[in-house]
């Protein structure tokens, strides 16, 4: 773990998945909330749209974002941290379009797209990392990962439950 650690791709990895789970686990927990109290009316569509977004176009995003990362491997080390990186941006804006909008399908459009462009993070990140770290810790590299991102998703619910119910919002 250590060497992990001291590895700069790794470190940096590490950081940037805990901050992502962070975030997504909060968006996890709360979104259904959100919807229920914004669209009282919607709550069968919600869970059906919803389910079909996180199945479908999750497991598609995480498809492409190894798919391209392994085509554009060989024309820049940069390609697997770029798509990581465009992913997250892109759904931004997704997700504020889900949380802004006073129409439920435009939200639920909204929501999808940011499942669709988001989901492309995972195996370009791993496999950024067991690059920089060499084959005998390809393994470890997974664990650590997986480790860091369930810390940070097991402890953003609650703080942010806790920081909603201080002012207000919960």
């Amino acid at each position: 773990m250590k060497e992990l650690n001291n590895d700069p791709v790794c470190n940096n990895v590490f950081w940037a998945g805990s901050i992502r789970s962070f975030g997504s686990a909060i968006v996890t927990a709360f979104i259904p909330v959100y919807f229920q109290q914004a669209f009282p009316e919607c709550k069968s569509q919600f869970a059906l749209v919803s389910a079909l977004s996180l199945t479908i176009l999750g497991f598609g995003s995480s498809l492409m974002g190894g798919i391209l990362s392994d085509k554009f491997e060989k024309k820049s080390y940069m390609s697997k941290a770029n798509i990581v990186i465009a992913g997250n941006i892109l759904a931004l804006p997704m997700i504020a379009m889900a949380c802004l909008s006073g129409n439920f399908w435009v939200a639920m459009t909204g929501f999808a797209l940011k499942v669709a462009v988001s989901g492309s993070y995972l195996a370009p990140a791993i496999t950024m990392m067991q690059n920089s770290s060499g084959t005998s810790n390809a393994g470890m590299v997974v664990s650590a990962y997986t480790f860091y991102s369930h810390i940070a998703q097991t402890i953003a619910p609650a703080l942010f439950g806790a920081l909603a119910k201080h002012y207000g919002a919960f």
